[in-house]
């Protein structure tokens, strides 16, 4: 649990940092670098607008700059007996997260400024990262400095006309790879000259030449900025079908396969894809990846000021698959208001599902795959085994609760206090709590509740929306002194304790059970972390200090999962107000 948490907190982070990269311009403007990508290539990560990257840095909470993470394992690798270029790295880490400390800093490690831009790209196998600083040198001298305390090589010299530094990495007298870096304008560019590589795709890579192709002559990125209605400051995709065709060979003359086939020559392992590397592979594999060919990201809006940040991102899984699409479709749920309410709980949970539709989903993803026409033999041996587990059976685990269409729990506010009775137990001064289940008939819901549990039976819901006291109901264990009341809120079961927990439990009789979502994730970091380490402390629990770096950070954040025509969309908000 613990480490969910801090991975949905952080993953957030994560997020914002990568997309929290734009202005507030609300057009596109082409960017002259895209001229430099390839249209091949299989990810791109970008910024395409200017950023007052420094302000953002500013604002955004030492919590969510992960360098104690950077710090832990730099701590680790000096203690050890680490290489010269595991030194390296190090160092550059080491940099970057004393880098981090403040804007001013920052600016002088890296060079940049408030107009920061940036492009992520593979050149075949090769990455290459460029990035627009208002002074490239001071980037290139902080590598250079961390390339002098760890005894690397480097050598500045020229590539097709461009000024270029190499770091060389080697192992014993062997060298690997040389990372190599190159300035132009205000733009620098970070890629990998490896012996798997030519110096034309080195050329490439640091944008010294042209691709054959670009992506500039594609409507490509035009078309994922309009398509999932991103605001075109910051975009990024992973594209499937390259991917796939790349690994089977579809087109063995493709700058990603023909590295590829050098990379696994150089290792001894020039066979290991021979399996797949024929005609009815190929076709099968390209086949599936149609049907899901790109994961996109971007920006929808970017609010940047000196005292807040307010982000919305959205993801999508596209999807060509209309089968399995609309039977998602279909399953989507109901999700409460106050769940989609970035504002108004410390942690809000809900998830949204049609009971009854469960089962012909599962059938209808299952039956995609055992029922398709597969040539390729290890896809062919797949599908037989899948065969086997035929998931018909869940229809009875769901068929008593058909009509079901979502769950939800809501932790509006609590204060964590120590037991009077029981010393080192937590106890709760006030809870503000409410637990709902929404259905087409919750009465009949509660009808088979009741079944199960023989001290319910005699229990009856008023249908006027009044609430009954259920504390002589708890199982063992779960006793409290505040009263928690259980009532009919027209289609919905509202389980709840506290003034909020009432509030939003009235408000649930307007609602009409409709499909409106499949998940909802709301937190405010601080107010859940704080509670939780109050009740932490007073139970002796050692938690560590990972959470302890939320506290006094005002973030909230939302997390909404759903199903479109174009395929499974997450949308992202974090608000983060300077405190």
């Amino acid at each position: 649990m613990k480490k969910l948490l801090l991975a949905t907190v952080t993953g957030a982070a994560v997020a914002s940092g990568a997309y929290l990269v734009s202005n507030q311009n609300d057009t596109y403007t082409p960017l002259p670098q895209l001229d430099y990508v390839p249209a091949d290539t299989v990810f791109f990560w970008s910024q395409l607008e200017g950023f007052p990257y420094l302000e953002y840095l500013d604002v955004l909470p030492d919590a969510y700059k992960n360098a104690h993470q950077f710090d832990d394992l730099v701590e680790h690798i000096q203690q050890s007996d680490a290489s010269s270029n595991e030194r390296f790295f190090i160092n550059i880490m080491e940099s970057y997260t004393k880098s981090l400390k403040s804007s001013e800093a920052f600016a002088k490690t890296w060079g940049a400024d408030n107009d920061f831009k940036m492009l992520g790209y593979t050149v075949g196998l090769l990455p290459v990262g460029r990035a627009k600083l208002a002074n490239v040198e001071t980037f290139i001298n902080t590598i250079k400095t961390a390339a002098d305390k760890s005894d690397v090589r480097y050598e500045a010299t020229e590539l097709a006309g461009l000024p270029v530094t190499r770091f060389t990495i080697e192992q014993g007298d062997e060298k690997l790879f040389d990372i190599v870096v190159s300035t132009k304008d205000d733009w620098v560019t970070l890629t990998l000259d490896t012996a798997f590589n030519t110096e034309e795709d080195l050329k490439v890579a640091l944008a010294a030449t042209k691709p054959t192709k670009a992506l500039s002559e594609t409507n490509r990125v035009e078309q994922y900025i309009n398509d999932y209605h991103l605001d075109g400051q910051s975009l990024a995709y992973l594209d499937t079908t390259l991917l796939v065709d790349a690994i089977t060979a579809k087109d063995p003359q493709s700058n990603t396969t023909r590295m590829l086939d050098s990379l696994l020559a150089l290792l001894g392992n020039q066979d290991d894809l021979a399996l797949i590397r024929n005609e009815a592979c190929q076709q099968d594999f390209a086949d599936m990846a149609s049907n899901w060919p790109a994961i996109i990201s971007g920006t929808q809006k970017v609010e940047i000021t000196h005292n807040y940040a307010d982000l919305q991102m959205s993801t999508v899984f596209a999807s060509t698959d209309k089968k399995v699409l609309d039977a998602m479709s279909n399953a989507r749920g109901f999700i409460p208001e106050h769940a989609h309410n970035l504002n108004e709980a410390m942690i809000s949970f809900a998830y949204g599902v049609n009971a009854s539709q469960i089962s012909p989903m599962v059938n209808t993803v299952w039956a995609r795959f055992a029922s398709a026409d597969f040539s390729c033999q290890p896809l062919v041996a797949a599908q037989a085994q899948s065969k086997e587990s035929n998931p018909a059976a869940l229809a009875m685990m769901t068929g008593m609760l058909g009509s079901l269409k979502g769950v939800s729990l809501s932790l509006f506010d609590v204060e964590v206090v120590e037991h009077a009775q029981n010393p080192g137990q937590p106890d709760f001064k006030s809870l503000n709590v409410l637990a709902t289940i929404s259905a087409d008939d919750a009465e009949a819901l509660f009808n088979i509740a009741k079944s199960f549990e023989p001290t319910l039976a005699g229990v009856t819901l008023p249908a006027d929306g009044s609430a009954i006291e259920v504390n002589e109901f708890l199982p063992a264990g779960f006793e409290l002194d505040a009263p928690i009341y259980l009532a009919l809120k027209g289609n919905h079961l509202a389980f709840y304790t506290g003034e909020q927990g009432k509030k939003f439990a009235d408000t649930l009789t307007k609602q009409t059970v409709e499909a409106n979502g499949m998940m909802a994730l709301s937190m405010n970091t601080d107010k859940f972390f704080k509670a939780l380490l109050k009740g932490a402390e007073i139970a002796g629990e050692d938690l560590g200090d990972e959470f302890e770096q939320f506290i006094g950070q005002n973030t909230q954040m939302q997390i909404n999962l759903d199903v479109a025509d174009k395929g499974v969309v997450t949308d992202s908000q974090i608000m983060i107000k300077k405190l």
